[in-house]
């Protein structure tokens, strides 16, 4: 039996044949269940070529906005200070278009954020060795990305956080981020005495997944990084979607051309609308109905 062919839940059922025709069904029940997953490549459909596209794009555009020369990425040693100009990249390559219109990854995002899931705001992480006696510096604490959402407020998932790997993560010595699987359940961000690695009583996973996988979280979940030892850089594009009624990090309608937005089909409806704010003339009925949907239907 297959319950999404009787055509009851319009929201629903086209995101069920998707991760059925992609193979997705492990990785949704790991969502659910630990609140993460990461999909190796051959999953999300891409290949050794899309990952040198990407990389090279993260790369360049850092080169290039922070007037410096990163060179061999496999030994390369910039300051990360160096680096920060990372934000706002859709239009630097079209290589950012593809990672964020990815259909694979489209399904899983929409599973977790609904169907008017947008994508809030996208930057690179380029990790560089920690200098010696430096670790702390590239330790981040755990945290939880939903900023805003007060306890209670975490049944369902507000943000989830899509990043594709560029290097491998292999081990603690590529400087991972590490994860408190299942935290997402606990419905409420990091105390204090939670925060530190080091001292917290939950235990921890890393991120282990190949150049090319995507590593899907909610938000909710509670996670933090640790140094990087090994030589070269750890890159990685991390795109954060965000449920229709948070607030974007990024007003796409202002910052991006729409003559660029109108090349790429699945681009408008992933940069996505807000209900508000209102004009003179008050609301926009095509924008109130997307949002107001929501409040009817979780996978809306």
């Amino acid at each position: 039996m297959d319950i999404s062919e009787y055509g009851t839940s319009p929201h629903v059922d086209p995101l069920m044949k998707e991760l059925d025709d992609y193979g997705l069904f492990k990785h949704v029940a790991e969502l659910e269940a630990y609140g993460m997953t990461v999909v190796p490549p051959e999953k999300m459909g891409v290949d050794e070529a899309f990952v040198e596209r990407l990389r090279g794009a993260i790369l360049r555009t850092c080169e290039k906005r922070n007037g410096i020369e990163i060179g061999d990425y496999r030994t390369a040693t910039p300051r990360k200070e160096s680096m920060g100009n990372s934000w706002l990249l859709l239009q630097e390559d079209e290589a950012f278009v593809a990672a964020a219109t990815n259909p694979r990854m489209l399904a899983l995002v929409r599973w977790l954020l609904g169907q008017s899931a947008v994508l809030s705001g996208h930057t690179w992480i380029i990790k560089p060795p920690a200098a010696e006696g430096n670790n702390e510096r590239q330790t981040l604490r755990l945290h939880s990305d939903s900023h805003g959402i007060p306890p209670g407020g975490g049944s369902i998932a507000h943000v989830a956080n899509a990043s594709w790997l560029c290097t491998d993560y292999a081990g603690a010595e590529d400087g991972p981020t590490i994860f408190v699987p299942g935290s997402h359940l606990f419905g409420r961000a990091t105390l204090p005495h939670e925060e530190d690695i080091e001292n917290t009583p939950f235990q921890t996973v890393p991120l282990i997944g190949k150049a090319g996988s995507l590593a899907l979280w909610n938000g909710a979940t509670w996670h933090a990084s640790v140094p990087r030892t090994n030589p070269g850089l750890r890159v990685t594009l991390v795109q954060v979607f965000m449920r229709r009624h948070m607030q974007r990090i990024h007003m796409w309608e202002d910052e991006v051309d729409p003559d660029y937005v109108a090349k790429f089909p699945e681009l408008e409806r992933v940069l996505g609308t807000h209900m508000y704010p209102f004009g003179a003339a008050g609301a926009d009925p095509e924008r109130v109905k997307t949002m107001t949907d929501t409040g009817t239907n979780p996978f809306a």
